[in-house]
């Protein structure tokens, strides 16, 4: 197998690549992070009574907004799987 140097449009592609897979990262950990405070923090805050009962309701809006990174997260990566067919133009053992 002759190396070949890679051409703009392959670039291109592994950019693109990147960046779904950087959203990926992005939204898993806003997608923690809405379960941690929905689903752990507030509750423990409001037993404790350090924030007033009223906020119980903004636990739906942590979960819901923790549902949306989520699928978000979801489509990036099977974006960036997708995407991932440029490798095999110029490294056809994919699975090593």
């Amino acid at each position: 197998m002759e190396p070949a140097p890679l051409g703009a449009t392959e670039w291109s592609e592994l950019g693109s690549m990147l960046f779904a897979l950087w959203m990926v990262v992005i939204f898993i950990v806003l997608f923690a992070a809405n379960m941690l405070v929905g689903h752990n923090m507030l509750p423990s805050f409001i037993a404790s009574r350090h924030v007033p009962e009223s906020l119980q309701k903004a636990r739906l809006f942590f979960y819901a907004c923790a549902i949306i990174c989520f699928v978000i997260a979801m489509y990036f990566l099977v974006s960036t799987i997708q995407q991932g067919d440029v490798l095999q133009h110029f490294w056809p053992d994919y699975w090593i």
